[in-house]
C-alpha cells in the first residue's frame, strides 16, 4: 500500500472546482471543511489537472508558526529587499513582486490552510484578487477563526466557497476498494465509516494500522475487519489534536461517556457536575441528543473514545465503570437495556454479581446478536458456578460460531457431572433442544437430532417441555425438506393447548417457512404481519426465530413476484445484523438470499459481490469444511458466474457448494441444485441443461417446494423447452400466490405457441415486477416469433426492447439473448432522439443544436426506422434511461462467449 492514496470518491467536487477555475465569472474557489476531509488533496488534484499553460501557479502553505511573520507565507516567493532601500507601501511592493511576472489573468494563487495566514499575507491575497491581478484556490478549516481578508473572499462574492463534507458510506467504500485493490465487505466499510465519520485522514491511519496488525485482511478474496481497533501513536496524536486541551473536569465527563455511551445527562451531571458537562459540550467533546424525553450524552467523534480508553489508567477505568453501574442501579434500571449495560460495567470493573445476573446478561447480549459479549458473560457465569444454566447458552454460541466440537464436549461434560446434569423436565428440554440444534445447524446430523428429541420425551410430562420437542422437531424436518412430518409435529404442538408467546412465535416461524416455500405467500406474510410488536424480542435460540421469519418473508416476496420488496427486506436485515459480533452464519444467510434476489432481478455483478461476502462469512465449518448456508452462497455464486459465461468460475463454485453443503440444510441450500442447470448449459449444452432443469423441478415438487419448482420449470422455458414445462406451470399458477407464477405460465404457453404479441406482453409484465433479465429474454423470444411470422417491424421493436433491457443485466448471457443486436445510432441521432423523447419539437431541437429543422426531421426518420417505432411518442419506451450505445456498427455478443442452444 503506497504512501499516496489514489484520488477517488470526489469526482463531482473536483469537476466543480475545475469548472469554477475555468469560468469567466468570479475569481476562484475556497474549499472549506474539517481537518482531514481531503481539502488539500482535492486542491492538489485540481491543480494537477489544469490545462497546461493556462495558469502561472504560485503555491502558498500557511502555518501557525509562519502566522507571526509578516508575509511569512510568501517568504519563498517575495524577493529580498536591496540594502539601503525602504519600502513605503509593503503591500504594494509585495503585490508587484508576486503579480508582475506575465499576464495577471494567468496568475493563480494556491493557498493551503488560508485560515492560518498572517495578516500581511491575507491582505496580499485579498488585494491581488480584488484588483483582478490573480485568481485564488484556497483551503480553509471550518470552525477556525479567519483573518478578515480571507473571510472577505467569499463574503464579498470574490470567490465561491465550497463545503467539502466528510465522505458518505458509499464513497468510503469506493476509496477503500481503490486503496486495497479488491472487494471490501460492506459491514467493514460501514464500521470504518462509523469510526472515522468519513474523515479521510483518520480512515487512512486506521487502514494502515489495521493491515499492519492483521485486523484488516482478505478472507476468500474479500477484505474484512476482524477484532478491535488498533490505536497507533500517529492516530492517537491526530485524535488528541482534534480533542485539544481538556481540563480535568471535562476529562472526567469524557471518560464516563467513553465507558458508558450513551449516558443520561442527569446521571452524568451527578457523577461530575452540570458545569463540567456544559463545558464538555461547548468544546465539542460530547454531543447532547434528545431521545424522546431523555437527554443523553454521546461522544462527539467515535475515535475520541478509542483514544480515551487507551489513555485512561486501568484502575481509574475500573472505578469509572463501577460508578456508572452504581448510578444506573440507583435509578431502578427501568429500561430494558439497563440490565445489560450494568452487567457489562460490573464485569469490566471486577465487581460482577452472582452468576444468575451474568446468565441473564448473556441471554440479553445473545438476543442483541452480540455473541462476543454473550460468550464473555456465559464464561464468567460458568466460572462463578453457574453450572448447566451457564453451559447451555455457551454451547449454543459455540455451535453457531464454528466450534461445534467444543460445544459437544462442554455439554457432555455437564451431562456427566452429578451436580450439573439435567434432572427436571425444563432442564432436560433445554439440554435436548440446545444440543439438537447444534447437531442440525453445525454438524449436519439431522437423524441424530430427531433421535435425541425422541429420547428426551421419554418420561417427560410437562406440556410446555413436550411442546418444545415438537416445535424443534418441526424445524428439523423443515430443514431436511420434509414438509409432511414437519406439519405433523407442528400440529401436535398446537393440539397440546395454548402456547406462551415464545412458543407461539416459534410455531408461526415454522409455519411461515413451509408456506413461503410452498408458494403460499399471502398466508406467510399475513402470519408475520399478525405477530404482536416485540414478539421476537425474546429468543429461545441464537437468532433462530428472527432469522427464520426474515428469510421466509424474503422468499415469500420473491416467489410471489415482489422482487423489489424482497431486496429491500434483505438490505434492511443486513444493515440490522451485519455489524454484530461474530454471528457470521446468520449474516451469510442474508447475503446468500440477497444474492439470490439480485440474480433473479438481473443484477448479476451485484449478486456476485453479495456471494463473495457471504462466502467470506462462512468460515471453516466443521472438520471436513462443511458448513451451513454453503449451498446457498456458493450455489448462487455458481449460477451468477454461469450467467456471465464464466465456466471455470461456475464449476469451482458448484464444486465448493457440493463439498461444503451440510445435509441438514437441504431446504436452505436448494439454490445449489438450481445452479447446476446453468453450469450444465455451459459445459454440456442446452439439451442437457433442459433435462437438468426439469429434473430439478421434479425434485423440488416432490418435496412441496413449489417456489423453487416454479423457477426450475421457468429455467426450462428460458432454455428453449416451453412445451415440457407449460402444463406443470399452469398447475402451479392455480395453487401459488402472486403474479410471478402466472407470468411464468404465460411465458411457457406463449413461447410454445410462438406468439410474438403474447411474449411482448409477458416481457412487459416481467419488467413491471423488476425481473429485468426475464423481461429481456421474453422480448428476445418475441422478436424471433415476430420474425418467423414475417413481421419485420414488430420483430425489430421487440429486439430493441430486449437489447435495452439486457443492458441493465450487468453482462448476463443466456441462450435467449444470443445474437441479440444493438441498434446502431450515431451520436447526433441519439442526441436528437433523447430530446424528442423528452417532448421537444423539431424546431426546439434545431435551435438547441444549431441545425435546420429539415436535418432534425431526417435524423428522426432514421431513428424511427432503426428503433422500429412509429413516431416520437414511442421513443421513451424504446430508449432506456441510458439510451442505446452510439456506434454505427451492429453490436453482438461475442461468439466465443455464447452459450450453446
Amino acid at each position: 500500500m503506497g504512501t499516496t492514496w489514489p484520488f477517488t470518491g470526489r469526482g463531482a467536487t473536483l469537476d466543480e472546482v475545475r469548472e469554477l477555475l475555468g469560468t469567466s465569472g468570479g475569481h476562484g474557489v475556497v474549499v472549506a471543511g474539517e481537518a482531514g476531509v481531503g481539502k488539500t488533496r482535492l486542491a492538489t488534484e485540481a491543480l494537477n489537472r489544469l490545462e497546461p499553460g493556462r495558469y502561472r501557479v504560485v503555491r502558498v502553505g500557511a502555518t501557525r508558526a509562519g502566522a507571526r511573520i509578516p508575509f511569512g507565507a510568501f517568504g519563498h516567493v517575495l524577493p529580498a529587499r536591496r540594502p539601503g532601500t525602504a519600502v513605503i507601501n509593503p503591500l504594494r511592493w509585495a503585490a508587484d513582486a508576486v503579480g508582475s511576472q506575465g499576464d495577471p489573468a494567468r496568475l493563480l494563487l494556491a493557498v493551503d490552510d488560508a485560515h492560518l495566514l498572517d495578516p500581511s499575507s491575507a491582505a496580499l491575497v485579498h488585494h491581488l484578487v480584488v484588483h483582478e491581478r490573480a485568481r485564488v484556490l484556497a483551503t480553509v478549516r471550518t470552525g477556525e477563526s479567519m483573518p478578515d481578508p480571507v473571510l472577505a473572499l467569499w463574503k464579498d462574492d470574490l470567490a465561491r466557497r465550497l463545503e467539502l463534507e466528510p465522505l458518505p458510506v458509499a464513497e468510503t467504500g469506493t476509496v477503500l476498494e481503490a486503496v486495497l485493490g479488491g472487494q471490501v465487505e460492506s459491514g467493514t466499510t460501514r464500521r470504518l465509516w462509523r469510526e472515522t465519520r468519513g474523515n479521510l485522514l483518520f480512515l487512512r491511519e486506521l487502514v494502515l494500522a489495521g493491515t499492519a496488525a492483521g485486523r484488516l485482511a482478505q478472507a476468500r478474496g474479500v477484505w474484512r475487519w476482524r477484532g478491535d481497533l488498533p490505536l497507533t501513536p500517529r492516530l492517537g496524536e491526530l485524535v488528541e489534536a482534534r480533542l485539544g486541551t481538556v481540563g480535568p473536569d471535562e476529562l472526567a465527563v469524557l471518560e464516563y461517556v467513553t465507558f458508558g455511551e450513551p449516558v443520561g445527562v442527569p446521571v452524568l451531571a451527578a457523577l461530575t457536575s452540570p458545569e463540567a458537562v456544559e463545558r464538555a459540550e461547548e468544546r465539542h467533546v460530547i454531543d447532547l441528543v434528545r431521545r424522546g424525553r431523555r437527554l443523553q450524552a454521546w461522544l462527539a467523534h467515535p475515535l475520541f473514545g478509542e483514544v480515551t480508553r487507551d489513555r485512561t489508567p486501568v484502575l481509574r477505568a475500573r472505578r469509572r465503570r463501577a460508578a456508572l453501574a452504581d448510578a444506573v442501579e440507583r435509578t431502578g434500571m427501568g429500561r430494558r437495556e439497563d440490565l445489560l449495560r450494568v452487567a457489562v460495567w460490573r464485569l469490566d470493573s471486577g465487581t460482577a454479581a452472582a452468576p444468575a445476573l451474568a446468565v441473564q446478561a448473556c441471554l440479553r447480549a445473545r438476543g442483541a446478536y452480540d455473541l462476543v459479549l454473550a460468550e464473555r458473560f456465559a464464561r464468567a457465569a460458568l466460572e462463578a458456578g453457574g453450572g448447566l444454566e451457564a453451559a447451555l447458552p455457551l454451547a449454543g454460541i459455540m455451535y453457531v460460531t464454528g466450534r461445534a466440537e467444543e460445544g459437544e464436549t462442554l455439554l457432555a461434560t455437564v451431562a456427566a457431572s452429578p451436580a450439573d446434569r439435567p434432572r427436571t423436565d425444563r432442564e432436560r428440554s433445554r439440554y435436548a433442544t440446545t444440543r439438537a440444534l447444534g447437531l442440525v445447524l453445525a454438524l449436519g446430523r439431522g437423524e441424530d437430532a430427531l433421535r435425541l428429541l425422541d429420547e428426551a420425551r421419554t418420561g417427560m410430562t410437562g406440556r410446555v417441555e413436550l411442546r418444545d420437542m415438537d416445535l424443534l422437531g418441526a424445524r428439523v424436518h423443515l430443514l431436511l425438506g420434509e414438509f409432511a412430518p414437519a406439519r405433523e409435529a407442528l400440529g401436535r404442538a398446537r393440539a397440546s393447548g395454548p402456547m406462551p408467546e415464545d412458543q407461539a412465535v416459534h410455531a408461526v416461524a415454522a409455519d411461515c417457512v413451509e408456506k413461503a416455500h410452498a408458494g403460499r405467500a399471502e398466508e406467510c406474510l399475513r402470519l408475520i404481519g399478525g405477530l404482536p410488536a416485540g414478539a421476537v424480542g425474546w429468543r429461545h435460540e441464537v437468532s433462530a426465530v428472527e432469522l427464520d421469519l426474515a428469510c421466509a418473508r424474503m422468499l415469500a416476496l420473491l416467489f410471489s413476484g415482489a422482487a423489489g420488496r424482497a431486496e429491500a427486506a434483505s438490505r434492511d436485515m443486513l444493515e440490522r445484523f451485519a455489524g454484530y459480533g461474530e454471528w457470521d452464519l446468520g449474516v451469510a444467510a442474508f447475503l446468500g438470499h440477497r444474492a439470490q434476489i439480485q440474480r433473479v432481478r438481473g443484477a448479476i455483478q451485484d449478486a456476485l459481490r453479495s456471494c463473495r461476502e457471504g462466502v467470506a462469512r462462512l468460515g471453516a465449518g466443521r472438520g471436513d469444511g462443511r458448513t451451513g448456508f454453503a449451498g446457498l452462497c456458493h450455489g448462487e455464486m455458481a449460477q451468477s458466474a454461469a450467467l456471465l459465461g464464466d465456466l471455470p468460475a461456475a464449476e469451482r463454485a458448484l464444486a465448493e457448494a457440493g463439498r461444503r453443503t451440510l445435509p441438514t440444510y437441504y431446504l436452505i441450500d436448494f439454490p445449489y441444485r438450481l445452479a447446476g442447470t446453468w453450469v450444465t448449459l455451459l459445459r454440456d449444452g442446452a439439451s442437457a441443461a433442459r433435462d437438468a432443469a426439469l429434473a430439478t423441478a421434479a425434485e423440488a415438487g416432490a418435496h412441496g417446494m413449489h417456489g423453487y419448482e416454479m423457477f426450475a420449470l421457468h429455467d426450462a422455458v428460458r432454455l428453449g423447452e416451453p412445451g415440457r414445462a407449460a402444463g406443470r406451470l399452469a398447475e402451479l399458477a392455480a395453487r401459488m400466490d402472486g403474479p410471478l407464477v402466472q407470468t411464468c405460465a404465460r411465458h411457457a404457453a406463449s413461447a410454445a405457441a410462438r406468439d410474438g404479441g403474447a411474449l411482448d406482453a409477458v416481457a412487459e409484465d416481467f419488467a413491471g415486477m423488476g425481473l429485468i433479465l426475464h423481461a429481456a429474454e421474453a422480448a428476445a423470444m418475441a422478436a424471433r416469433a415476430h420474425r418467423r411470422a414475417g413481421s419485420g417491424r414488430a420483430s425489430q421493436a421487440s429486439e430493441i426492447r430486449a437489447w435495452s433491457l439486457a443492458r441493465h443485466c450487468q453482462g448476463a448471457r443466456t441462450p435467449a439473448l444470443t445474437g441479440l443486436a444493438a441498434p446502431g445510432l450515431t451520436e447526433r441521432q441519439l442526441e436528437i432522439a433523447r430530446f424528442a423523447a423528452q417532448g421537444l419539437g423539431n424546431r426546439e431541437i434545431a435551435e438547441r443544436l444549431v441545425l435546420s429543422i429539415r436535418t432534425v426531421a431526417n435524423h428522426l426518420g432514421a431513428v424511427y426506422d432503426r428503433l422500429g417505432v412509429r413516431d416520437r411518442s414511442d421513443l421513451p419506451a424504446a430508449l432506456t434511461r441510458d439510451g442505446p450505445r452510439t456506434s454505427p456498427q451492429v453490436e453482438r455478443l461475442p461468439r466465443d462467449r455464447r452459450p450453446g442452444i
